[in-house]
Parts: C-alpha cells; structure tokens; sequence
C-alpha cells in the first residue's frame, strides 16, 4: 500500500519590527544553494527578485509582531529569510563594509560567526504537520529613519 505524501504548514512570526515604515521582505528556501545565494544577494538583488526562493512575500512594516504561514509543503526542510526594508527599494541596505543597516533575521533565529548563519542552522524541518519559528529582527547599525515620501 503506497500512502499519500502529507503536507504541513510552515507558520512564521517576524518580532522586533522597529517601525511602521517601508515593508518586511520574506523569503523561504528549500536549499542550502538557493538560501545562501538569496544572502549573497540581498542587498543587490532582494528578495522579489530572488529567482532562487521557493516562496516570497512583502507586506507593509508595522511595529510589533507579524505572521504569515505557508500552507501545504511538502515534508522537507526550509529556511527563511526576512529584512525590513524601511526605505521601500526593495533591498537590504548595507554600510560601506557590508554591515546590514536595516533590520534582518533568520529561522529559528539562527546567527552566524561575522556571517550570516548556514542553511543548516537556519532550516525548519516540516512534516506532516504545523510548524511554527519565530524570527526576532537585528538592527545593527544606527541608521538614519527613512525620509517621508513624496506624494
């Protein structure tokens, strides 16, 4: 008897949004190739753009927490990757030497060495049910808030 292929879903809270301003850009992996690049990336290319992500999601910023799930994966593991891009350029901006200036986080709110962390620490096994990861956003660098847009 061959039995169906279940899915889960994949349930996903962003905590530490500093400020209603610009968008959370959302990423999820399923590779460590795919994941990595994305990080190699971001601040060139984004997460929109991302060719690489199995699913991409940008909603507005709002202070405090924000949830999003994905519904019916396959079993598998995955990695997420989220920043605030308060400026809306669709980017993670970074100062001259690579330091990220707008607010960034990982699944299981995992963190590298001087690096951003491995798909391996970063993934979230999904199965047959609910998974749920928090990701606590990291502001590193002091920027200066974003300048009113013009109508």
């Amino acid at each position: 008897m061959i039995l169906p292929v279940q899915a889960g879903d994949l349930k996903v809270t962003v905590e530490g949004v500093r400020s209603d301003d610009g968008a959370l850009m959302i990423g999820f992996y399923d590779s460590a190739a795919n994941f990595e690049d994305a990080i190699d990336t971001s601040a060139h290319v984004g997460l929109l753009n991302d060719k690489g992500r199995l699913v991409g999601v940008t909603m507005r910023a709002k202070t405090g927490p924000q949830g999003i799930a994905v519904m019916d994966l396959p079993p598998g593991r995955y990695g997420v990757i989220v920043f605030h891009d308060e400026n809306d350029n669709g980017l993670l901006d970074v100062s001259f030497l690579g330091i990220p200036s707008e607010g960034y986080g990982f699944s299981n709110n995992a963190i590298g060495f001087l690096s951003a962390p491995s798909f391996d620490k970063a993934s979230v096994a999904v199965g047959s049910g609910d998974v749920t990861t928090r990701i606590s956003l990291t502001y590193q660098v002091a920027a200066a808030r974003p300048s009113p847009r013009r109508k």
